[in-house]
């Protein structure tokens, strides 16, 4: 893997400096700037490429939702991993819809995070349990539920799961013995089928009308 350029973003120095320590063990990551609040980032992110940003959510000026929001936006390639002292139902509805590709609350293991910030550059997602179960809570069923179930295929449903289980494409592929470009067949398939666009949104949707097991 390439060198995957980061930036942290939180106003809490030791925070910052516990999540320094831990990013360090992932050789992969080069940490290009620790900044204090979202437009610091923001104006960084303006001059600079960068794969992956961490961000807290509640900061001065402008906090990680408002600057996660600006980045599916200008910079649509970049991954964001939200970190919260929060899993109340507002910021789990608002930091979902902003397409974040990772959610964990703060008091989360330092493993936990490591794992997330793994499966996020493998081009997957990851939110923790807690906000998973928020999730289901949260939303609605709609009556399109049989509906789609039903217009899914066996192996579209097996994608899905695994898809929603965290496991990128090539793990997909070797655990159905099927190819990368199968799996990317199946993926385009569920996007049109669910209506949804993103990995993130496909997972939303398939956790708040309970496609799949959890």
């Amino acid at each position: 893997m390439n060198a995957i350029k980061a930036v942290l973003v939180d106003d809490h120095p030791i925070v910052m400096e516990g999540i320094e320590m831990l990013l360090q063990e992932i050789p992969e990551i080069h940490l290009l700037s620790k900044l204090t609040n979202g437009r610091f980032a923001q104006d960084f992110l303006k001059t600079t490429a960068v794969d992956l940003v961490i961000t807290d959510i509640n900061m001065p000026e402008y906090d990680g939702l408002q600057l996660t929001k600006w980045i599916k936006e200008n910079h649509p390639s970049t991954k964001v991993i939200i970190l919260s002292m929060h899993d109340n139902d507002h910021y789990v509805q608002e930091i979902i819809l902003a397409d974040a590709e990772g959610y964990l609350l703060k008091e989360n293991t330092s493993e936990e995070l490591v794992n997330a910030v793994n499966r996020v550059l493998d081009d997957g997602i990851y939110y923790s349990d807690q906000i998973v179960g928020k999730l289901r809570s949260n939303f609605q069923l709609q009556n399109k539920k049989h509906v789609i179930l039903q217009s899914l295929t066996e192996r579209e449903q097996e994608v899905l799961q695994l898809i929603v289980q965290e496991l990128t494409t090539q793990e997909i592929a070797d655990k159905l013995f099927i190819s990368r470009h199968t799996v990317e067949s199946h993926k385009k398939n569920l996007f049109k089928k669910t209506d949804q666009n993103s990995l993130v949104g496909l997972v939303k949707f398939s956790i708040a009308h309970q496609l799949i097991d959890v």
